[in-house]
């Protein structure tokens, strides 16, 4: 009987963090769905939690990558599990409580937790730039890692700072946008 190589043990303990934010989203949106009719105005969630689920996607397949990695500490795991589990945290931040009978402004909602919301995906950008330096390829692809982390990061801080819809909505759909055309034409690679 074969054993677990290292990455494949890694991988399911990455895999399992990854999929409870999954479920968790997912099951966010169906007690939404669930509430439809006390929901009032529900663009900026749906908004952030599609850029939510294809930021786990992406964070997800990007972990194949780590298969070349030698783990020789702890630390070196934790920094590999800090993201997903950030990303665990993010979706319970915008996914709020319904309250039975009670109507629920999502706009409102929004508003109210994007501090911790963008504070925590500033955070998950941040660990996860610092996991790929593990990479043995981190040397020749830093630049482009470290711009499209930055470019992230300077986006979605500016939310954390404004209230203007116009600026809330622009910098949602240009974050969409960038990763709706990343699935199409990038190559599955760590974020």
């Amino acid at each position: 009987m074969e054993s677990m190589s290292e990455f494949e043990f890694i991988s399911v303990f990455v895999s399992i963090v990854v999929a409870f934010a999954m479920a968790e989203l997912l099951m966010g949106w169906g007690r939404l769905i669930r509430s439809r009719s006390l929901l009032e105005k529900p663009w900026y969630f749906i908004g952030w939690t599609t850029w939510l689920l294809f930021l786990m996607a992406f964070h997800y397949l990007g972990i194949w990558e780590y298969q070349l990695v030698r783990f020789h500490t702890v630390g070196q795991l934790v920094l590999l599990l800090s993201p997903p589990i950030v990303l665990v945290l993010l979706t319970f931040v915008l996914t709020p409580e319904i309250v039975p009978g009670k109507r629920l402004d999502l706009d409102a909602h929004y508003f109210d937790v994007k501090q911790w919301f963008f504070a925590l995906a500033v955070v998950f950008m941040v660990l996860a730039f610092v996991a790929d330096m593990l990479l043995p390829t981190f040397p020749e692809t830093w630049i482009s890692r470290g711009v499209l982390a930055a470019l992230i990061i300077i986006s979605i801080s500016i939310l954390m700072m404004t209230r203007s819809r116009p600026v809330h909505t622009a910098i949602l759909v240009l974050n969409i946008a960038y990763l709706v055309f990343g699935s199409i034409y990038q190559d599955v690679r760590g974020l």
